[in-house]
């Protein structure tokens, strides 16, 4: 068995995000502004990746050796 260090909050970040992408595209509006050089999430957009963060968070943080 490897053992591999990351970073958990970055990983359930990345997760998270591209859950929301794939997932939510269609049926919701998650920029604020797409053509903007900095990432913002609409206000629902941003609750659903909060709950997918934390979701992921968990499930990182409960496959701890």
């Amino acid at each position: 068995m490897e053992n591999i260090t990351i970073n958990k909050l970055e990983l359930a970040s990345e997760l998270a995000d591209r859950e929301l992408q794939s997932e939510w595209r269609d049926s919701i509006k998650i920029w604020k502004d797409e053509t903007a050089c900095i990432t913002v999430y609409t206000e629902e957009a941003q609750d659903i990746f909060n709950e997918l963060y934390d979701e992921y968070l968990s499930l990182i943080e409960s496959c701890k050796a």
